[in-house]
């Protein structure tokens, strides 16, 4: 089956397109894809636990779900994190995904190797 990269782009709670992601990733390993997922620019807020806003799931708890569904490949975009508001704050989520830190370069390569890209 196909590899697919899920990048996440936007911050939690900023619109349902990261339920719709995240229910993207899991339906498509219910059809054997390979899912890798990419958190980038506002996405990287989504790493860090908060408590649910009213009428929406948490999706910190959806995130530590991940290795689950057999989605265990995740990595965080180096340069995003550093340039976001919460980059000195311990991010519970990146150890639990046992996610990676990725350069710009290897960014552009891990696209390179997948079969398609799809974005949040």
């Amino acid at each position: 089956m196909a590899t697919l990269l899920i990048r996440f782009t936007q911050a939690p709670y900023q619109s349902s397109t990261i339920q719709d992601g995240l229910d993207f990733a899991l339906a498509a390993t219910n059809y054997g894809h390979e899912i890798i997922v990419l958190f980038e620019q506002q996405g990287v807020l989504q790493l860090t636990k908060t408590e649910s806003v009213r009428g929406t799931k948490n999706h910190s708890k959806r995130l530590g779900s991940l290795p689950f569904f057999d989605i265990e490949e995740c990595y965080v975009c180096e340069e995003s994190l550093r340039q976001s508001p919460l980059a000195n704050q311990k991010h519970e989520l990146i150890a639990q995904l046992d996610a990676s830190l990725l350069s710009i370069d290897e960014k552009l390569a891990l696209c390179a190797r997948v079969d398609h890209v799809v974005t949040f």
